[in-house]
């Protein structure tokens, strides 16, 4: 085991998926920023994804766990336990850094039990937050709680993050690092736009109109419903102003039936997945983000980066990011009139709004990726009692 001074400390991140989400982006941008004089450091994950791919590419080595390609079952567990056993024995990491809250209880067992010197868990978000019966989510807060209690530190990208973990000695345990952030060279306005409809059949007709803009899983806990009811009331005054949605997900067949029941089919726009899509903000006039839950919220993060105003939700992690007033305007969840109100004052007094972009953009750059790596490798080297 490397503990001498002198030598580089392993750190081993373990993440499930290998898909391209804000855990992964988190992992990625810590593996590749650490000082390589002080860490090695390796990726353990499951699937041949985009993560892996950009992390080969980076020179980081990565190991595939199997057992994480597979459904869910009792045995695959048990395989997951097995494979996680035999790589925290073979490459004896310094440093286990969870970043699944699917595999949090496994791993931070796993990492203790193995005498791995320090364990840290990422909490991105807890899933007790999502809409289930209430005994599910009583049954997933007792695991979040315990891989809590497992690690030595847990990292929450938000402050709502910690206050939700509310049961007993967990939060003393917890510090909040808010997450960077760099976008490559975004599309500036007109090109942007372009490029989006090239998505869309018909929506190069409305180039020239104000646009808002979003990027979100069409999921339930997006409410993006209560931003197309809302657009159906802001349509009648302002018969120029158009939705793009980016994002792909469930919803999409309610969605759409939705937007055709209240004659929308002109105003709102479901473009699918596009690749990079915060290099496409600044084709939006203005950003909202409706989520019923959010543990931090990147897509705000980047549509300040991007400059572009932002009307979201008072939940969660968001409440971090926006400063109602300040950086951006905060509504309640499932309030599609108070979200009519606020488009209506943008669309009224777009003045007042570009001075909110221009203060989050000022918030937004000084979070910097950077700065998230100094803090978390502070918290690498720091010796916990």
């Amino acid at each position: 085991m490397n503990t001498h001074p002198s030598h580089k400390k392993k750190i081993l991140y373990l993440i499930t998926k290998s898909n391209w989400g804000g855990a992964q982006r988190y992992v990625y941008d810590l593996a590749t920023n650490l000082n390589k004089d002080q860490f090695e450091p390796v990726v353990a994950l499951g699937g041949d994804g985009t993560l892996k791919e950009l992390l080969t590419h980076a020179g980081i080595r990565v190991i595939t766990i199997t057992s994480l390609e597979r459904d869910i079952s009792t045995k695959k567990e048990i395989d997951f336990a097995k494979e996680l056993w035999s790589i925290l024995k073979t490459e004896k990491p310094d440093i286990l850094h969870v970043n699944s809250s699917k595999a949090g209880g496994v791993g931070t067992l796993l990492g203790r039990l193995s005498r791995t010197p320090k364990v840290l868990f990422t909490a991105h978000g807890w899933a007790f937050n999502e809409d289930r019966p209430y005994w599910q989510r009583v049954t997933i807060k007792s695991l979040h709680w315990l891989t809590v209690l497992f690690s030595h530190k847990t990292i929450a990208v938000s402050n709502a993050i910690v206050l939700q973990m509310d049961w007993p000695f967990a939060q003393s345990k917890m510090k909040v690092v808010h997450p960077g952030r760099t976008i490559g060279v975004m599309y500036k306005k007109a090109e942007a736009r372009v490029l989006i409809a090239q998505n869309y059949q018909g929506l190069e007709a409305y180039l020239g109109d104000p646009w808002i803009i979003t990027i979100a899983e069409l999921h339930p806990i997006k409410r993006l419903n209560v931003l197309i009811e809302a657009m159906r009331d802001v349509s009648t005054e302002h018969s120029s102003i158009r939705l793009i949605i980016i994002g792909e997900g469930a919803m999409r067949a309610v969605l759409e039936k939705q937007i055709h029941n209240l004659q929308l089919t002109n105003h709102v726009f479901l473009v699918g997945n596009i690749t990079e899509a915060a290099r496409f903000l600044k084709a939006g006039n203005l950003f909202v983000l409706p989520s019923k839950s959010e543990s931090y919220g990147y897509v705000i993060h980047e549509a300040g980066l991007a400059k572009v105003p932002v009307i979201a939700t008072n939940v969660g992690g968001i409440k971090d990011i926006i400063t109602t007033g300040k950086t951006g305007q905060l509504i309640e969840p499932d309030n599609a009139p108070a979200l009519t109100e606020q488009i209506n004052h943008f669309l009224e007094r777009p003045e007042q709004w570009k001075m909110y972009a221009s203060n989050l953009e000022n918030v937004m750059h000084d979070r910097s990726v950077e700065k998230m790596v100094l803090k978390t490798s502070a918290l690498y080297l720091l010796t916990f009692k």
